[in-house]
């Protein structure tokens, strides 16, 4: 007898993505509300989108694409009505000897499928994407799209003969899209921020991917006004000034889910750059599995953030992925149980039931003040967007003691390191002993891509094996680069990792103001493992190649 799938709450919980009290609130707002359990999830911030279609895909069976990795012909998206596939969120990906592909939110929707092979007359084979991959196919291959290269042909042949292109142009149809597509395209391709940069006769489009420019699309000159104009009009900024720097927000439809883009205009010699940040939520708020972080790293961490008071501070440089692990972490506490409190500069992302805020200087609502203020909101947990100042860590840590989890980040090399740094800050050693918990210091790495990854010799690596390598047989991995990554051999960014774990024998050290060498020597006893260390193991792995793992770890110590 066929053994019965769990459903998909128990699989979430069975696989650490959920807890069981944040699947029992789910469920009593999808009794309440009739919404489909995952929809409520992901609405909670519970699940990325993501987990959400690849767990649906292992329950049902099927394959699960990526969609802005694929490159789909036209001929097979015309077998497919685009009204029919809007309705139901499909695009048809492939078709061969008489079956046809198609990628769908709802793999389980059995209706949908027969009516789509009456409707085209060929075997449906089907695959699972996330709703958001799916949308931005649409726009991206039917009538709302074209290429951008058509969109640019399309805006300057209507903006010629014109002298006032950048005020006639900004609400025609192909700049609508051309600028459409260029957000879409930074979407796609994973892309935290947006690049419009004027030069002498041209705008150079550039998108930031797994942490490198890379180049996009150039616009002619001609376009250059008409296309700042149309961000200024999404952005809600003084279309008429040029002359001094403007900040905006955009909030992005894609489908159901919203984008948030930060936007800056700042002016040049050549006229205006403009930069967009990226800011989608479903990409941040990963499960802790996600991070990058190894079986034995996931379960201190768990440990540590379950606790009920203390202080956690993940370390290092801007870029390196701190807001993405605290987010996970208190998305993963987040509960009907749990009052948590953020305290940030500027809220990035929004999540229900936590109650967010964002400091504001300028009327004195700083980290300190805002702190002062929270403890008299009751809460179990606060997020303290970074600890810059003395007043900032006294205060957090007065919290700490008086029996609430505070997560924040701090800026300092390595975890070991942070101690001393708040020493430094004035606070007394034995104030650190008795609320420090963990200490996180991190890094992000580019991750090898799998459409192109290859074994390569020792000669091939183009780094000097470190000696802590030298009985490792191999093999070492890199990627030869193809379309799919844009011919750079790396797909995709993960977390490296040092955990400083405070158990009581460290913190009697930490007490007695020991060392930091006396320190690392006794957390290096109990298994203390560097970021250098991690970004080994990840390179064993195949994961990522030599050379990025000594790129990013070097200089830590």
């Amino acid at each position: 007898m066929k053994k019965k799938p769990k459903p998909l709450g128990e699989r979430l919980i069975d696989l650490g993505i959920i807890t069981e009290a944040q699947l029992d609130l789910a469920l009593k707002l999808q009794k309440r509300t009739g919404t489909m359990l995952g929809e409520i999830l992901i609405n909670l911030g519970f699940v990325s989108d993501e987990i959400l279609t690849s767990t649906l895909a292992a329950q049902s069976n099927v394959s699960h694409v990526d969609l802005s990795r694929l490159y789909i012909e036209p001929e097979v998206i015309a077998m497919v009505p685009e009204n029919f596939a809007r309705k139901n969120k499909l695009i048809p990906i492939s078709f061969e000897e008489n079956t046809l592909t198609v990628a769908m939110e709802n793999v389980f929707d059995v209706d949908i499928i027969s009516e789509l092979e009456k409707k085209v007359g060929y075997f449906i084979n089907v695959v699972a994407a996330t709703e958001s991959d799916i949308y931005s196919a649409l726009e991206m291959y039917y009538t709302g799209g074209g290429t951008l290269e058509e969109l640019i042909e399309e805006s300057i042949t209507l903006a010629s003969g014109r002298e006032t292109a950048g005020e006639t142009l900004v609400e025609e149809a192909p700049i609508v899209k051309l600028v459409t597509q260029v957000i879409i395209k930074g979407i796609k391709d994973g892309a935290t921020d947006i690049h419009v940069e004027p030069e002498g006769s041209i705008v150079r489009i550039r998108y930031r991917i797994d942490g490198v420019m890379l180049l996009g699309t150039s616009i002619p000159k001609s376009l250059q006004g008409a296309v700042v104009a149309r961000l200024k009009i999404l952005s809600e900024t003084n279309i008429a000034e040029t002359r001094v720097p403007q900040d905006g927000r955009i909030k992005f439809k894609l489908g159901k889910r919203e984008i948030d883009i930060r936007i800056s205009f700042f002016p040049t010699i050549n006229g205006e750059n403009v930069v967009l940040r990226l800011l989608d939520k479903g990409k941040l708020v990963k499960g802790l599995e996600k991070l990058g972080m190894d079986t034995a790293i996931i379960e201190m961490f768990k440990n540590a953030i379950s606790r009920p008071f203390g202080m956690i501070l993940v370390s290092g440089p801007t870029g390196s992925g701190k807001t993405t692990t605290l987010y996970s972490a208190i998305s993963y506490l987040n509960s009907i149980e749990k009052n948590i409190i953020t305290l940030e500069d500027p809220v990035e992302y929004e999540f229900p039931l936590i109650r967010q805020s964002q400091v504001n200087p300028k009327i004195n609502f700083t980290f300190a003040e805002g702190l002062k203020s929270i403890l008299r909101q009751d809460p179990d947990i606060i997020l303290v967007g970074e600890m810059r100042d003395t007043e900032t860590i006294d205060m957090s840590i007065r919290a700490a003691l008086t029996g609430h989890m505070v997560f924040s980040t701090i800026h300092t090399n390595n975890s070991i390191a942070t101690i001393g740094r708040l020493i430094d800050m004035g606070v007394e050693p034995f104030l650190i002993a008795s609320t420090l918990i963990m200490v996180i210091a991190q890094r992000l790495v580019r991750t090898i891509c799998e459409s192109c990854k290859e074994p390569v010799n020792e000669s091939e690596l183009g780094v000097d094996i470190p000696s802590a390598l030298k009985n490792f047989p191999g093999p070492y991995y890199k990627g030869k680069g193809c379309d799919k990554c844009n011919n750079t051999g790396y797909s995709g960014r993960i977390g490296i990792y040092e955990v400083l774990n405070v158990t009581s024998a460290l913190r009697d050290k930490i007490e007695r103001n020991a060392s930091t060498h006396e320190i690392t020597q006794h957390a290096q006893q109990e298994g203390f493992k560097t970021l250098f260390d991690n970004a080994l193991e990840k390179v064993k792995a195949g994961v990522i190649t030599l050379e990025e793992a000594l790129k990013v770890s070097m200089g830590v110590f």
